[in-house]
C-alpha cells in the first residue's frame, strides 16, 4: 500500500509539473538573455533586482558589472546559456520543500520525498532540524550534530536546551526563522553549504560521510 501510494504521488507530481516545463524553460532563457544584456550595458540596479535579496549579499555585482571583464564574458555566456534547466521546489507539507530538475523526458525529483529524517543534502538536513524539533525528536536532533559535538551530548541535554534551557526561546525564534526560509537557495559545495536565514544568522552545513550535518545553527 505504501509503495503504491508512493507511485501515485510521483506520477501525479510528475505529470502536472511536465505540464509548465517547457514554459518555464522559455521564461528562464528570456530571464537569462534579460541579465546578459543588463550585464552588458553594466546598468547595476537591474542586474541587482534580478538576483534574489539573500543572494545579493554573495555576488560581487559591483565587480561584475564594474569591469570590462568578466562584463563581457557573463554577458555573451548569459545570453546563450550551453543548457536551460528549470528546477522546481515542492511543498508537500508547509515545511517541507522537495527539490525537482526538469531533464530530457521529463521531471526528477532531485531527492527521495519519502525519507521523513533525511540528510541525504543540505535542505534535507535542514527539514529534518525543524520537523524533529517540532515534534521533539531530541535522537533525530543528536544525528543532525557533526560527530565531534555529540561525544558526552545526549539527547536529554538537547531535550533541556530546547525546551527548560537559557537558550530554548531564542533556538525555537531561530528555528521558526529557518522553517521561513527552507527554500531559499543554499551556497556550497560538496563537502559544506550555507543558508543565509537574515538577521545576521547563517546556518552551516557540512559532510559527513554519506549524510550532512549542522554545523552551525
Amino acid at each position: 500500500m505504501r509503495r503504491e501510494l508512493a507511485a501515485r504521488v510521483f506520477v501525479a507530481l510528475t505529470v502536472c509539473l511536465s505540464a509548465c516545463a517547457h514554459r518555464e524553460a522559455r521564461t528562464l532563457a528570456k530571464a537569462s538573455e534579460r541579465l546578459g544584456r543588463e550585464i552588458r550595458r553594466a546598468d547595476l540596479q537591474s542586474v541587482r533586482e534580478q538576483v534574489l535579496p539573500g543572494a545579493r549579499a554573495q555576488v560581487d555585482l559591483d565587480r561584475v558589472v564594474g569591469e570590462p571583464e568578466p562584463r563581457g564574458s557573463w554577458a555573451k555566456a548569459l545570453a546563450k546559456p550551453l543548457e536551460v534547466r528549470p528546477e522546481a521546489m515542492l511543498f508537500i507539507a508547509p515545511d517541507r520543500p522537495v527539490e525537482a530538475v526538469y531533464v530530457e523526458g521529463g521531471w526528477r525529483f532531485a531527492e527521495d520525498p519519502f525519507v521523513r529524517w533525511d540528510q541525504s543534502s543540505p535542505r534535507a538536513a535542514l527539514r529534518t532540524l525543524v520537523r524533529a524539533s517540532d515534534e521533539q525528536r531530541w535522537d533525530v536532533i543528536l544525528e543532525l550534530a557533526p560527530r565531534r559535538y555529540r561525544i558526552g551530548l545526549s539527547a536529554k541535554d538537547l531535550k533541556d536546551a530546547w525546551t527548560d534551557g537559557e537558550q530554548a526561546q531564542a533556538l525555537q525564534s531561530r528555528r521558526d526563522r529557518l522553517r521561513d526560509r527552507l527554500a531559499d537557495p543554499i551556497r556550497g559545495d560538496s563537502h559544506e553549504a550555507a543558508l543565509d536565514v537574515g538577521e545576521g544568522q547563517v546556518v552551516r552545513l557540512e559532510r559527513e560521510g554519506s549524510r550532512w550535518v549542522i554545523v552551525d545553527f
